[in-house]
């Protein structure tokens, strides 16, 4: 009699335990938090930093290129723009800086589009040709410096150059 009852209980274990190891999950609820900051273009993870008067952060904290009266910067007595038929050269107008926490080394896509020839490219400039599509590798807690060049040539005075700045990054290096 102890025998059966063994292999009963024997047997009803093995069913309990099949049984309760075929359970699929169903349901899970919690309430959690969020918590995002909106901030100002120079305060972001990767933040645009202004490096020149002719750069600042307007009213809705985005970044603003601007070489005109318009520009919050300027004062009476400054330059008002730029010549026709000219090439202006800026050095580091804005810089891009990689402030993630995760310690990530990202690809910055800097991509101009509009009227005007106007260029960009990292860091001094040494005679290099700019592009209106630049890539630039930033290492984490780094600032890469951008510079514009400006070509007015067969513009007229009163003509103005008016675009957009296209920013985005992806994990990792820029590919050559």
């Amino acid at each position: 009699m102890k025998k059966i009852l063994g292999i009963f209980m024997l047997i009803a274990g093995i069913v309990i335990a099949v049984t309760a190891s075929s359970a699929s999950f169903a349901y899970f609820e919690a309430d959690r938090e969020v918590h995002i900051a909106i901030v100002p273009d120079d305060n972001e993870l990767i933040d645009l930093r202004p490096l020149q008067p002719y750069a600042y952060i307007n009213y809705n904290g985005m970044l603003v290129i601007d070489l005109s009266t318009n520009n919050g910067n300027w004062q009476k007595g400054f330059g008002e723009g730029v010549s026709p038929d000219s090439l202006y050269i800026f050095e580091h107008i804005f810089g891009v800086s990689n402030d993630l926490w995760e310690n990530v080394t990202i690809c910055m896509n800097i991509e101009y589009s509009g009227s005007g020839a106007v260029s960009f490219f990292e860091g001094d400039y040494v005679g290099q040709p700019g592009t209106d599509e630049l890539h630039v590798t930033i290492l984490p807690g780094e600032v890469v410096e951008i510079g514009m060049i400006i070509d007015s040539d067969g513009l007229d005075d009163g003509d103005s150059v008016d675009g957009t700045l296209n920013l985005d990054a992806t994990l990792g290096p820029c590919e050559d």
